[in-house]
């Protein structure tokens, strides 16, 4: 299985390396999947971890995105580290088009909250998204998968 240039990036930043099945990968037909099954807990202030993910710090944690380079299997992460009650959805944006998971109580702190999907390929920048059932929306800078 291949693993991608960023793994060294993403271990650095407190994630750990995810084993993925072959199976998994040709079902979502991937190359290279993210290298990460969590994703960071702290995040750089200009966003950069590597070239395919990319992550903003919120007042009570990290908001992640990551992708591969052909753009066609995206992960997005919330690591909430503190904070009171909360439900709310990830999701991630690609040509002016969000697609939303589910709403998920996110109370439980310190954890990390994740999606990941495979989707179809293409080199449009994707950003990660957060969006509360009060209405609050936080993004990641946008990755470009190319």
């Amino acid at each position: 299985m291949f693993i991608d240039q960023g793994i060294e990036a993403r271990m650095k930043f407190g994630m750990r390396a995810a084993a993925v099945g072959i199976a998994t990968a040709a079902m979502l037909g991937v190359g290279a999947l993210p290298a990460a099954a969590a994703g960071p807990t702290s995040c750089p202030s200009n966003g950069n971890i590597d070239s395919w993910s990319k992550c903003s710090s919120l007042g009570n944690g990290v908001l992640f995105i990551s992708t591969t380079k052909t753009g066609n299997y995206v992960m997005v992460n919330y690591y909430r580290a503190s904070g009171s009650a909360l439900t709310a959805k990830l999701g991630w944006e690609r040509s002016g088009v969000n697609h939303w998971w589910a709403n998920r109580n996110m109370s439980t702190v310190p954890l990390h909250y994740d999606e990941q999907a495979g989707i179809s390929a293409s080199c449009a920048v994707i950003i990660g998204k957060l969006l509360t059932t009060g209405g609050s929306s936080y993004s990641t800078p946008p990755v470009d998968p190319c």
